[in-house]
């Protein structure tokens, strides 16, 4: 086997012939096409028609080693316990001299991304987010009697005790002079105020753990265009046993107007801090994926340091 090269050069699968190989070798039968349907910071996302059944599949190449059997760990235990569909994994493909990537097979789950779909009354969109909150209060109401962790642990039990380990991750590489170049000072600022109060922020308390999909947004949801259900929830990225709230941040991703973070606060009762917590989650989840991926954007970086700073300064001082 040649030596594994990261990211991988996903570009080398566009002609198909890769993909075509593996799909056939994989479902015995002939691949009648591939389609590139998606493309994001971790993955690209193709859909491959095949002769016989399951005729239609869907396979993730991911661009990092380890992501495909993290993720395919995280769908089946979402899927247990979820309410809506969360696409099978048929197969984990690795990184092989006949295959230069990793990547998952998995179910297809008809439907349009709910980033484009407009609803054509208010009633069919309250339903869909109803639904939308009904599954992740159900995935938030299982709890890992171990305590706080990845999936296959270890284990902590309290969540400041596992945060402040994965936190802590993040901080050490964040002073390596490559990303002092990148990340302006504000951000370095507020980055060091914050990880200093982490304790403050983050009291230990008796809360249990929950599952938690870690990337729930209107980007990762499907939704039949006809009857305007939610058909489908895809792709996690740190799905594990948590703080339930560190999915709150996510819910107004793309698609703020449909209220789904409103919708999820109906449901239960935050205490005052609460919105301290949410900013936090919300910076250093980006913070996550520049060290992950190299992406920075100082705007975005600076305006969410900014309600950080606010929610330190109403809160602690």
């Amino acid at each position: 086997m040649s030596a594994v090269v990261q990211p991988f050069d996903l570009d080398v699968l566009q002609a198909g012939t890769y993909l075509t190989r593996l799909l056939e070798d994989t479902f015995h039968s002939t691949v009648l096409s591939v389609s590139k349907i998606g493309e994001g910071f971790y993955a690209y996302i193709y859909k491959i028609s095949l002769a016989k059944a399951p005729k239609e599949v869907i396979v993730k190449c991911h661009k990092y080693a380890g992501r495909s059997e993290k993720e395919k760990q995280q769908l089946e235990v979402l899927r247990k316990y979820a309410l809506v569909k969360v696409p099978e994994v048929y197969a984990l493909h690795l990184y092989t001299d006949a295959f230069p990537c990793e990547a998952l097979s998995m179910e297809y789950i008809p439907g349009l991304n709910a980033s484009k779909i407009e609803f054509p009354n208010q009633q069919l969109q309250r339903r869909f987010v109803d639904v939308v909150v009904e599954n992740l209060l159900a995935w938030h109401a299982v709890s890992n009697p171990h305590g706080f962790g990845d999936l296959d642990g270890p284990f902590y039990p309290t969540w400041p005790d596992y945060f402040e380990r994965r936190i802590g991750s993040y901080h050490v590489r964040i002073h390596q002079d490559r990303h002092k170049k990148v990340v302006s000072g504000y951000v370095m600022g507020i980055i060091e105020r914050s990880w200093a109060e982490l304790p403050r922020i983050f009291p230990k308390t008796r809360r249990p753990s929950s599952l938690v999909h870690s990337d729930y947004n209107a980007w990762n949801m499907l939704v039949d265009p006809l009857t305007y259900e939610l058909t489908g929830v895809i792709d996690p990225i740190d799905a594990g046993w948590s703080d339930y709230e560190i999915d709150l941040f996510h819910l107004p991703n793309c698609r703020p107007e449909l209220g789904l973070l409103e919708r999820y606060l109906q449901e239960i009762d935050v205490d005052e801090p609460f919105w301290l917590r949410y900013n936090f989650y919300r910076f250093w989840d980006d913070v996550k994926h520049y060290l992950r991926m190299g992406w920075y954007e100082e705007e975005r970086f600076r305006g969410y340091a900014q309600a950080l700073e606010t929610a330190m300064d109403e809160c602690l001082d």
